[in-house]
């Protein structure tokens, strides 16, 4: 059987913007929502745990949330739902600064009544002083800034892009710290043997320059490996008690806090949108696209068409097929499921 190419998709009303990590929205009981535009990113991180970029060799297909206001309007409902205003949180399994129209994004999620503040995740691979300016107009709050070294050619062998060009990513950093509102939180994976020191270097960057104007000004991320994530040889990964006995010493030799409760971050818990399907329930579909990891299809539900199901071990699927399958998952309403 001939191996489909990689394709990119455009995704809007009527499809379902709650179900898939893929795109979407993602409630996992608090404040924060998780809001995906795109699963688009144009780095080959050696570490990155959701095996996105031009180098996956376990994507099939890439997604662009092409109508902006559907999701919005999604996201405006979560809040009211909730009683009160939310972060949304621009993140994903890709980078949203892809998103050819990301500074609309910004704006339209802005002008909801139930969000309060917008966010987003990002390795500063397209991030540039004009970039930020139209994100400031559009309303960004604040960018969580993924960044391993300030070295040049190590941030080249780390992004997997030998165009990869972090003096520009600092210089960018630097100037929406000084010249604008757009708060930066700076967020590097500890690579253990890897960046250590890097990771020193950033801490003390961003003290000296003043990030974390209204939120933490560092997370520091522990390095895992996930199951279709791309391992980096050589990394023996910290157990969870070592990394915090780690962060410990750091705050103690660096004079800063890396360790925050929820309320720190703003956080709190929210009125949560109920599961509707139960694990082991059966119900019957309809494909619509292909899924993010090759032989995976998303379906909407028959009738109802209310979430997004990712159907896996369906080789004979394809769009428009109606399958009956059996929920395997259902966390924070991200459904899986097989035939």
């Amino acid at each position: 059987m001939r191996e489909l190419e990689r394709v990119t998709l455009e995704v809007g009303e009527p499809l379902p913007m709650i179900g898939t990590i893929a795109f979407g929205l993602i409630d996992r009981g608090t404040n924060v929502v998780q809001t995906r535009i795109t699963s688009l990113c144009s780095l080959c991180c050696r570490f990155c745990s959701v095996d996105a970029g031009p180098c996956s060799k376990r994507r099939w297909a890439d997604f662009i949330v092409r109508d902006l206001d559907w999701l919005a309007s999604w996201l405006n409902d979560l809040g009211r739902f909730k009683g009160e205003s939310v972060e949304a949180l621009m993140d994903g399994v890709g980078d949203p600064l892809e998103h050819p129209r990301v500074h609309e994004a910004v704006k339209t999620f802005k002008e909801q009544k139930w969000v309060k503040y917008v966010a987003l995740e990002t390795h500063g691979f397209k991030l540039n002083k004009e970039m930020a300016l139209k994100l400031w107009e559009a309303g960004l709050d604040r960018i969580n800034l993924s960044i391993e070294t300030l070295k040049p050619e190590k941030a080249k062998f780390l992004t997997g892009r030998p165009d990869f060009d972090v003096n520009r990513v600092v210089e960018t950093v630097e100037f929406l710290v000084k010249e604008t509102d757009v708060d930066v939180h700076l967020t590097p994976v500890w690579l253990p043997g890897v960046n250590d020191e890097d990771i020193i270097e950033i801490i003390q960057w961003g003290k000296e320059i003043g990030v974390g104007k209204r939120w933490p000004p560092f997370t520091i991320q522990k390095y895992v490996r996930h199951k279709y994530g791309r391992k980096m040889k050589g990394i023996k990964e910290m157990t969870w008690d070592e990394f915090w006995k780690k962060l410990e010493e750091l705050e103690e030799k660096l004079g800063v806090k890396l360790r925050w409760s929820m309320e720190e971050w703003g956080m709190k818990p929210t009125k949560k949108l109920p599961i509707i399907y139960k694990k082991g329930e059966r119900i019957k579909v309809e494909v619509v696209s292909r899924g993010l990891w090759r032989g995976e299809w998303l379906a909407v539900p028959i009738p109802r068409r209310d979430v997004l199901i990712t159907v896996i071990k369906a080789p004979k699927a394809d769009v428009g097929k109606r399958l009956t399958v059996k929920i395997l998952e259902n966390k924070d309403n991200i459904y899986l499921a097989s035939p």
